[in-house]
């Protein structure tokens, strides 16, 4: 990416190019995810971990898929809805530490005044969770 450009007050400010070298991400369908987060004021759990409803776009039957299905091998959340949620929970839990949880990963108690348990952090979800 080449950078340049100047303001009228004589600040540079970066006007972004696209060099040849660079390749342009296409769109395909294989992108797009095929499947759509439903709103649920509680969300179920299979064995222990909390389970999050996705209505698949083909198809009428909605599935409940792990949290661990929405985290890529970066460790980061690869749906925008699922992530607020999960800091939202976060938020809650900070602002109110005195209130009882179970871990969002298995069955145990929380820690207090977060979401997860000791033995899921030390598994390193931690950075997932939080990060």
């Amino acid at each position: 990416m080449e950078a340049e450009g100047i303001s009228r007050d004589g600040i540079a400010e970066a006007v972004r190019r696209p060099s040849d070298n660079e390749d342009n991400e296409v769109v395909l369908e294989e992108n797009v995810p095929s499947y759509e987060v439903l709103a649920s004021r509680n969300q179920p759990r299979v064995s222990g971990k909390i389970c999050i409803e996705v209505k698949v776009r083909d198809s009428e039957t909605t599935e409940k898929w792990p949290l661990d299905a929405f985290v890529d091998e970066d460790g980061c959340f690869t749906d925008e809805t699922v992530c607020q949620w999960v800091n939202n929970w976060n938020d809650k839990a900070a602002k109110f530490p005195d209130n009882k949880r179970v871990c969002l990963m298995c069955s145990r108690r929380a820690k207090k005044g977060f979401t997860i348990c000791g033995h899921c952090s030390n598994k390193g979800l931690n950075d997932i969770i939080y990060g």
